[in-house]
């Protein structure tokens, strides 16, 4: 499955579905899930945008009260749909003069998944896209069926984050 490395706090942001927007210097054609990885190293500059300045959305969400050195490194944490690329997008995280992948359908992992991040996107291979029947909402969704819990594998969808079948 593709997987896309990003800083954190960043990275901590999309998944918990606060952050829609990632900006990026190159347009992608990419229109689906994407594993999101984040790097080793983080950006603790970046963590300022957790304090209450523009991007005020972030208050009263799990991520208000996480200090940086508490946030997962060098692990794929969780996914999200890329569903359009455009530039000047109207969101708070948009930054202008460069593309902005509108993210939509973030899921969170309940335990990160050690890997080693790569630039641009790459692939994993212990964790594929499938289609399921949740048994907890009886609806057909998208999920990401996880070798890596062998040896029985685990779906991790947005429903319920980690539905073993």
């Amino acid at each position: 499955m593709k997987a896309i490395t990003i800083k954190q706090p960043l990275a901590s942001l999309i998944v918990h579905g606060i952050k829609d927007i990632e900006n990026r210097s190159w347009r992608t054609n990419f229109r689906g899930h994407v594993l999101i990885h984040s790097s080793a190293k983080g950006d603790i500059a970046k963590f300022g945008c957790l304090q209450p300045n523009r991007r005020l959305k972030v208050l009263n969400t799990p991520m208000s009260s996480i200090s940086f050195n508490d946030l997962p490194f060098g692990s794929i944490i969780g996914s999200v749909e890329i569903v359009d690329c455009v530039q000047n997008y109207a969101s708070v995280w948009a930054d202008k003069g460069v593309y902005n992948w509108v993210l939509s359908n973030a899921v969170l992992f309940s335990e990160p998944i050690s890997a080693k991040g790569k630039l641009s996107f790459w692939d994993f291979d212990g964790l594929k896209e499938v289609t399921i029947e949740c048994p907890e909402c009886c609806s057909h969704e998208i999920a990401i069926e996880d070798y890596t819990t062998a040896p029985y594998p685990t779906y991790l969808h947005s429903c319920n984050n980690n539905v073993v079948m």
